[in-house]
């Protein structure tokens, strides 16, 4: 076990990667303010998963950093520790392990430096062994764990999110403008994500958008970045007067407002099914692929009252995007099931 760092009065969290990822993440801010109430905390991010953290009155600071491989890295943890470098920091807590990142911190001579053994780990002086791909826990637990590895008490709320009163505003222009009313209810359905073998089959989409319309009365808002909107044009077909598209139509913080406003959220394992469960509502998530780090073990949405759908269909091992067996493992959830639950959970709100 390593030492408690004795007191943490300036502290910086590093994790520049997908939305999920940072949001289930920021579970580190609260834990820190908590045990500390006069530190100060901020945030290193990327530029896509930025907005979830703007307006959170506990940051001092939020910066971006690129970890994607496209900038010199060298260059791009200069830039970084310049930017830290000022603010004199005690402590900084990396919790997406790289190179660039251990760099940095190195650079801008922050005294503490907490993170994972590997990518670089000779770099940190306080640093656990990186099992999260065994995904035997819940990964604000391993968030948790490292905090825990320095003497920071964990807490044992999920992340939470705001979603700020100009993004509403600009929400509801934007519904009015497809006739959906204050009054109306909304289903949210999220049928893209960044890797196929975590898409359930867009003809079950479909069907379940007609099956929300016929049996509940509810049109479904379909939701998606604009690199989904040639799947979510196809989902949509025959289907105008059921659902209606709002794919690459919003930012996060008007993604995160009409999820705000809804009642139920039906998705694939993405970050916005992590945004609903942190807004507290209703989730209903589909997973596919049979690997433990990657497993709803790890990644389900945080908190109760969600269901996820998991099929395990004997895959000895689990070929994730180069499955030769056409994700029979996503094709195993039926429409049938899933719409059973929709009823259930949308009964229960009503």
């Amino acid at each position: 076990i390593m030492t408690k760092i004795n007191n943490v009065r300036n502290v910086v969290i590093l994790r520049t990667d997908r939305i999920g990822e940072v949001l289930l993440s920021t579970v580190a801010v609260d834990d820190i303010k908590k045990q500390y109430p006069d530190s100060k905390v901020s945030f290193v991010t990327s530029a896509y998963s930025r907005s979830l953290l703007d307006n959170r009155e506990d940051l001092e600071n939020v910066w971006e950093a690129d970890t994607s491989g496209r900038k010199n890295m060298l260059l791009e943890a200069g830039r970084l520790a310049a930017t830290l470098r000022p603010v004199k920091f005690d402590t900084a807590i990396v919790l997406n392990p790289h190179k660039m990142l251990h760099l940095a911190c190195f650079f801008a001579g922050i005294p503490n430096r907490v993170g994972y053994d590997r990518k670089w780990g000779f770099l940190l002086n306080r640093k656990i062994k990186d099992l999260r791909d065994e995904g035997s826990k819940h990964e604000t637990e391993y968030t948790r764990d490292l905090l825990r590895s320095v003497g920071i008490i964990p807490g044992t709320d999920g992340p939470s999110l705001t979603t700020g009163i100009s993004a509403e505003k600009s929400l509801t222009n934007k519904l009015i403008a497809d006739d959906i009313l204050e009054k109306d209810k909304i289903i949210i359905v999220q049928p893209g994500s960044s890797n196929p073998a975590k898409r359930w089959p867009k003809d079950k989409y479909k069907e379940l958008i007609k099956r929300i319309n016929d049996e509940l009365g509810i049109k479904s808002i379909v939701l998606g970045d604009k690199e989904e909107q040639q799947l979510v044009r196809s989902i949509m077909s025959g289907r105008e007067k059921m659902a209606v598209s709002f794919a690459g139509k919003l930012d996060l913080k008007e993604v995160a407002a009409l999820l705000k406003r809804s009642i139920l959220f039906v998705g694939n394992d993405n970050g916005p099914m992590h945004m609903a469960a942190a807004l507290g509502v209703p989730v209903i998530a589909i997973f596919g692929r049979n690997i433990p780090g990657v497993s709803p073990v790890r990644w389900r949405p945080w908190g109760k009252g969600h269901v996820v759908f998991h099929e395990d269909t004997g895959c000895e091992v689990c070929k994730d995007a180069a499955c030769p067996y056409e994700y029979k493992c996503l094709d195993a959830v039926t429409v049938d099931a899933v719409f059973e639950v929709v009823k259930k959970m949308v009964n229960e709100r009503v």
